[in-house]
């Protein structure tokens, strides 16, 4: 059941609840402490054996989907995941890889655990209670599946946010944005926007490749890949060059071709619904989930 769950995700996302993109909440969240500092290091010590996929797969992790631009390729040890309620931060149910200077690089972990709808007790695993999202769809009726990220690498909304737009940069040998300037909504929607971009061309089975299948829609999307392709050594350029206003231009360039492929998805969707899952996919690649 959860192998077919996690497919959805993987194809088109979840129910609609709305895609404004100008007002969306990242689930940025508070500055850890310094003993959630401390904590985020132990799990790091933790899960330092479990580093590479062959290591992950002896400790009875498996990849549940593929890679996912803004949250990297999930393994997940189920027997952990189905277990109950999390309680042991040394314990993660979940590890999250993604490429990094051309290797695959454990990048964080994760505590998922099924649980009733209207459950609103969460494990308090780390200083400062960090909030922990759900993913209703990923569940059987009645049921939700919850889940809190801890990321080992920088991320621009936190140590617990729910997504990461550094990794599709990092995966295609790019530095990651300024995070000073993400607190800044335009920029911030600016890099989300090109994130997703560059995520299609790091990997073309990342974003609701299932669609491309239709008549025409691959070579619509495929044209906008070869267009951010040749983004990237310009993307790099600017940053080598430390030129601010240049990397802002082409990262806009690059934000567009991502607005472009959205509308080519929408303009495959056969139905209303079709249309509103497609929606909901983005929105939680763009930093949103369910609260």
């Amino acid at each position: 059941m959860l192998a077919g769950a996690f497919s959805v995700v993987a194809g088109v996302g979840a129910r609609a609840q709305g895609h404004d993109m100008a007002g969306m909440d990242h689930h940025r969240t508070a500055a850890p402490s310094s003993i959630a500092r401390r904590q985020i290091d132990s799990v790091v010590k933790a899960t330092l054996p479990l580093g590479s996929h062959s290591a992950a797969t002896r400790s009875g992790f498996q990849p549940a989907f593929g890679w996912i631009p803004t949250m990297g390729e999930h393994w997940v040890a189920r027997g952990l995941m189905m277990n109950g309620r999390q309680t042991n931060r040394a314990t993660p149910s979940q590890l999250m890889f993604s490429r990094i200077d051309g290797r695959d690089s454990l990048v964080g972990a994760a505590y998922a655990y099924m649980t009733a709808v209207g459950d609103t007790v969460r494990p308090r695993l780390f200083d400062g209670a960090p909030p922990w999202h759900e993913h209703r769809d990923l569940a059987p009726e009645g049921m939700t599946l919850v889940m809190l990220h801890v990321w080992f690498v920088p991320s621009p909304d936190g140590p617990f946010a729910g997504t990461n737009p550094n990794l599709p940069f990092w995966a295609l040998g790019l530095a990651a944005p300024d995070a000073s300037r993400m607190r800044d909504p335009v920029f911030s929607m600016r890099v989300r926007r090109a994130a997703l971009a560059l995520g299609a061309v790091a990997d073309s089975t990342s974003i609701l490749s299932d669609l491309e299948q239709r008549r025409g829609i691959a070579d619509a999307i495929d044209a906008r890949r070869d267009t951010v392709s040749a983004l990237v050594p310009r993307i790099r350029a600017a940053q080598r060059a430390n030129d601010r206003a240049r990397w802002d231009a082409v990262v806009e360039q690059a934000a567009r071709q991502w607005d472009g492929m959205y509308a080519t998805y929408l303009s495959a969707a056969r139905t209303a619904d079709g249309k509103a899952r497609i929606t909901q996919y983005v929105d939680l690649l763009l930093g949103r989930h369910e609260d």
